[in-house]
């Protein structure tokens, strides 16, 4: 029996050897390779040996967990440019995260979020934001300082309105508000001299300021499906010719450069009404 025993003993030695074995050469290839990818990992807490990665890590992938919250110690991954926190059960984000200032993506999609922390506009190199399919009821005013930010997708949110703040993203090529309960495309945003793609579908809205298609010059796509604005209203917004002509000439390069473009050239509202005769 004690050589059973011992046996016993030796086999279980021998499993936590290679279990600490595995987690060691784990780290390690996580510090050198600088990405920490732990998608799909039926978590509820960020790994400690993950968190010892510190400044060596440049990605984290925690996509599809059952995260609650994050530790202050991400803090300590101050060159982290990609944070991919999708499928989570989060609902709050800690105030250190505005520290990982060299982060470049932030995605936080699905999951419980109503807000955004105050001072996200500390995160002066992002370049993408998604945070579609949450709970989001408002913006931070610090979004404005998002300097460099050229993707901001809110779909699937609780909107109500959209602050002007977000005017301030000088850079932002495409803005993503559909799915949301907006009732207005706020008139600051003709001053996105860059925006190419504004996405405003399922919502509430009645009407496009006559700036918009004035302001944003790169402006070529402008999807309004399932809101209460006719196709007539649309095309009596002031600059809506010049803005159609990009939209064509937008589809035509897409056509001849062999890109996709699913059913056609697709017109940013839904034509319910009949059309006015001449």
């Amino acid at each position: 029996m004690g050589g059973c025993c011992s046996s016993q003993s030796q086999q279980g030695n021998t499993e936590k050897n290679n279990l600490d074995r595995n987690k060691r050469q784990r780290q390690s290839n996580w510090t050198t390779t600088g990405t920490i990818a732990l998608r799909d990992g039926n978590l509820k807490a960020l790994p400690s040996a993950a968190l010892e990665v510190g400044p060596a890590a440049r990605v984290l992938d925690l996509t599809n967990n059952h995260l609650t919250y994050l530790p202050d110690q991400i803090s300590s991954f101050t060159n982290l440019s990609r944070l991919i926190l999708a499928s989570n059960q989060l609902n709050a984000l800690p105030p250190c995260l505005s520290t990982l200032t060299s982060l470049k993506v932030l995605v936080l999609d699905s999951n419980q979020l109503t807000s955004l922390p105050t001072d996200i506009g500390q995160l002066a190199r992002l370049e993408k934001l998604s945070v579609k399919n949450n709970a989001l009821v408002t913006l931070p005013v610090s979004i404005k300082q998002l300097e460099k930010l050229s993707v901001l997708d809110l779909s699937a949110n609780s909107l109500s309105e959209l602050t002007a703040a977000v005017a301030g993203c000088a850079q932002l090529e495409e803005l993503n508000v559909s799915n949301n309960d907006l009732q207005a495309i706020p008139s600051s945003l003709q001053q996105l001299q860059k925006v190419k793609i504004l996405n405003f579908s399922q919502n509430r809205i009645t009407s496009v300021p006559s700036g918009i298609l004035t302001g944003c010059q790169a402006l070529h796509t402008l999807l309004l499906h399932s809101n209460p604005i006719s196709a007539q209203s649309f095309e009596a917004t002031a600059g809506y010719q010049e803005f159609e002509q990009r939209r064509r000439t937008k589809y035509n390069k897409n056509i001849t450069t062999g890109v996709s473009m699913g059913n056609g050239l697709q017109e940013g509202v839904d034509r319910q009404l009949k059309p006015v005769q001449h």
